[in-house]
């Protein structure tokens, strides 16, 4: 199958859920009577919710709740069909940001990002019945942020290490950290290509695969 292909699969399968990554991001979603952190700049493009097809999945067989990642999506090009999940620095600089709990949270991020996508590929299949429904399509894990990205992108952890030394707790720095680490985590997922793009860019990066 096609990326669009296994899209429309999935689409069916929960009878639409089509929404924006927007609505999927706790921190500035509607549905959780937040307001949108760029209101004029939105997402246009639609994914599908897979933490419904998830819980669809689960009730359908009757077992224990799986992770899953939170959107899918195929790439306008049809040629990728991406997992994308989001994780919030932007709440954890703000009400908690210290090193110490950046490295705590990226610990859990390491071990659950993963899992995420290995349970969300097997839902795939399940919900498809077919257990090569994927082997076609070049797939790409996308993690999503609420923090500029592009920053020091060549900054090893040594340097940051050395830079937070010379300048603990500074916002832009804590900032270099946080997108370090989540490339680390990121790179380190095998068999799969992997993304890490700041939310409000999402259309125009996924416009580009």
């Amino acid at each position: 199958m096609t990326p669009k292909q296994v899209y429309d699969s999935i689409c069916h399968y929960v009878e639409g859920q089509n929404t924006i990554i927007c609505n999927l991001h706790s921190a500035c979603s509607p549905f959780q009577g937040k307001s949108y952190m760029c209101t004029g700049q939105k997402s246009q493009i639609s994914v599908i919710d897979f933490d419904s097809v998830k819980t669809k999945a689960d009730i359908d067989s009757g077992i224990e709740s799986r992770k899953s990642v939170d959107a899918v999506v195929h790439s306008p090009s049809n040629t990728f069909f991406c997992f994308v999940e989001m994780k919030s620095w932007d709440l954890l600089l703000t009400h908690n940001g210290n090193e110490a709990n950046i490295r705590k949270q990226a610990k859990k991020y390491e071990s659950d990002l993963p899992k995420k996508l290995a349970d969300s590929i097997e839902i795939c299949k399940q919900i498809t019945g077919d257990n090569s429904i994927l082997d076609n399509c070049h797939i790409v894990y996308i993690l999503i942020t609420d923090i500029p990205v592009n920053s020091n992108l060549n900054s090893g952890i040594s340097s940051i290490n050395s830079a937070l030394s010379a300048l603990a707790g500074t916002s832009s720095n804590l900032n270099v950290l946080c997108n370090q680490l989540s490339r680390n985590i990121m790179n380190n997922i095998p068999k799969v290509e992997t993304r890490y793009w700041e939310c409000r860019s999402f259309d125009n990066e996924l416009s580009n695969l």
